[in-house]
C-alpha cells in the first residue's frame, strides 16, 4: 500500500518537487526564505491550519499525522506538547478557537489515561505499554491547560502521571525499564521540565528530585565538546544520533535549569548548542544526524530537529543576546518555510511540515510528523514575538500556495 500511494498524484508532485530541488544549489536561500512578518503570519496560519485539519481528521479530540497513504490514529504523547502551542497562538494571534481545541485535546487526554497514572506508547489504540517519554510530555499539555483553566482534573491527572515517572526512575537517575525499548537514553531530560513544573505547582519535592537526578545522569553522559552519549532513540545509532533528539535533549536541559535555578543544566545545554551552531556554520544543511565530532554523518536534514534547534537558538539569544543565535534561528526558519512551500501539495498536506529533506530522508519518510509542525509553530511565533523578521527581508518570494492543483 506505501508503495502504490507514491502514484497518487499529489504524493508523485511533491517527490518529483524534492528529487528536482536536489538538482538545485541551496535553493532555500534565494527561492522564498519569507522572514517578514506578514509573509511569516501566513506560514504560521497555514501550520495552524494544517494541525486543525489533522485534529478534525482524528476525530477524538488527538491530533495525528499524515502520512503518503492517509491520515494516522491520535498521538497521545505529541498531543500534550501541542497543547502548550494552541494556548500560546490563542493568546498572541487573538484566536480563541484555538484555545477550544486545546481544551478538547486535554479533555481527550483524560480520557485515555492508564489505570497506572501514564500514557501509552505510539498511536491511540496500538495497546503498547506505558511510557514514561510519552507520560511526561503529555504532563506538558496537563499542566498548561491547568494554569489557563484552573480545573482541578488536569493537575490531579499531572500529578497521577509524574508519580508513576517518578515511581519507575532507576538508581542513576534515568529511565529504562518504562521507556522505549527499554532503554537509557539522555533525551528524557525534556521529561524533567515538565517534572519541575509540577513540582513548583505542587510544592511536592519528589517531582523535583527525580528531575535533579535525571539531569545529572544527562550530564554524566556528555562530552566536554557538548556532544552526548546515548542520545538516539534507537539502539543501532549512538554514534550519530538524529537531531530530534539531540535538541529534545538540549532543550530539556536548558529549561529545567530555568525551573529549578540550575545554571550547570543551562551551561551543559548552551555546549551542546554551540557543538551544533558551529556544524551548521560549515555545512549548508542541519544535517540530520550528527557525530562525535558535531560532523554530519547523513546527507538528509530531519526537519523537526531543524525546527526545535532554531527555538533552543531563540532561548539562548533571549538568556544571552548573542546575536549568533537569533541569526542562525532565523537561517532555520528560512528554510524551513521553504520545506512548508515546497511539500504543501494538497490539502492534507498544505501548512505541514515534512519528517525530512529531501522528503524520502531517514527520518518518517513520506510522512507529515505533527509534532514538526508544531515545532515549526513554536519557531515562527518565537520569532515574530522578538521582532527579528521585518528588518531582515527575504531573499526570494513568500510562501503563497504550493505549486500545482488543489487537490488532497
Amino acid at each position: 500500500m506505501k508503495s502504490l500511494s507514491l502514484l497518487w498524484p499529489p504524493n508523485a508532485a511533491v517527490t518529483a518537487r524534492n528529487a528536482f530541488s536536489l538538482r538545485r544549489t541551496e535553493p532555500w536561500l534565494t527561492d522564498a526564505a519569507a522572514c517578514t512578518d506578514e509573509r511569516l503570519l501566513g506560514s504560521l496560519d497555514a501550520a495552524l491550519g494544517w494541525l486543525c485539519r489533522s485534529q478534525d481528521a482524528v476525530g477524538s479530540g488527538g491530533v495525528g499525522c499524515f502520512e503518503f497513504y492517509g491520515w494516522t490514529k491520535g498521538y497521545p504523547e505529541v498531543t500534550g506538547y501541542i497543547v502548550p502551542t494552541f494556548w500560546d497562538c490563542a493568546a498572541a494571534l487573538d484566536r480563541p478557537e484555538l484555545a477550544e481545541r486545546a481544551v478538547r485535546m486535554t479533555d481527550w487526554e483524560l480520557e485515555i489515561q492508564r489505570a497506572d497514572g501514564g500514557w501509552e506508547g505510539g498511536y491511540d489504540g496500538d495497546r503498547h505499554p506505558t511510557v514514561v517519554f510519552n507520560t511526561g510530555q503529555v504532563l506538558r499539555g496537563l499542566l498548561r491547560s491547568y494554569a489557563e483553566t484552573k480545573d482541578q482534573r488536569y493537575l490531579d491527572a499531572a500529578a497521577r502521571g509524574g508519580s508513576w515517572i517518578v515511581a519507575n526512575q532507576e538508581p542513576d537517575g534515568s529511565w529504562a525499564r518504562a521507556n522505549f525499548k527499554g532503554m537509557r537514553r539522555v533525551y528524557d531530560s525534556y521529561v524533567s521540565a515538565p517534572l519541575a513544573r509540577l513540582a513548583q505547582i505542587t510544592g511536592d519535592d519528589r517531582y523535583r528530585d527525580a528531575a535533579l537526578r535525571n539531569c545529572a545522569f544527562v550530564i554524566a553522559n556528555q562530552r566536554e565538546n557538548g556532544w552526548f552519549e546515548n542520545a538516539d532513540n534507537s539502539p543501532y545509532y549512538n554514534d550519530a544520533p538524529v537531531t530530534h533528539t539531540i535538541c529534545y535533549t538540549i532543550d530539556g536541559l536548558i529549561e529545567t535549569g530555568e525551573l529549578l535555578g540550575e545554571q550547570g543544566f543551562v551551561d551543559a545545554g548552551r555546549r551542546a548548542a554551540d557543538g551544533m551552531v558551529g556544524s551548521l556554520d560549515e555545512w549548508p544543511l542541519l544535517y540530520g544526524r550528527l557525530g562525535s565530532s558535531w560532523e554530519p554523518r547523513t546527507g538528509f536534514a530531519c526537519l523537526t530537529g531543524a525546527a526545535q534547534f532554531g527555538l533552543v537558538c531563540m532561548r539562548l539569544h533571549a538568556l544571552t543576546g548573542e546575536p549568533r543565535y537569533v541569526e542562525t534561528a532565523r537561517k532555520l526558519l528560512g528554510f524551513l518555510v521553504w520545506t512548508q512551500r515546497l511539500n504543501g501539495v494538497g490539502g492534507n498536506r498544505r501548512g505541514a511540515i515534512a519528517g525530512s529533506f529531501p522528503i524520502w530522508g531517514l527520518y518518517c519518510p513520506l510522512k507529515y510528523p505533527s509534532w514538526a509542525t508544531k515545532y515549526f509553530a513554536d519557531l515562527t511565533l518565537a520569532m515574530l514575538g522578538a521582532g527579528e523578521l521585518d528588518e531582515h527581508p527575504p531573499a526570494g518570494g513568500g510562501i503563497g500556495d504550493a505549486e500545482g492543483a488543489a487537490v488532497s
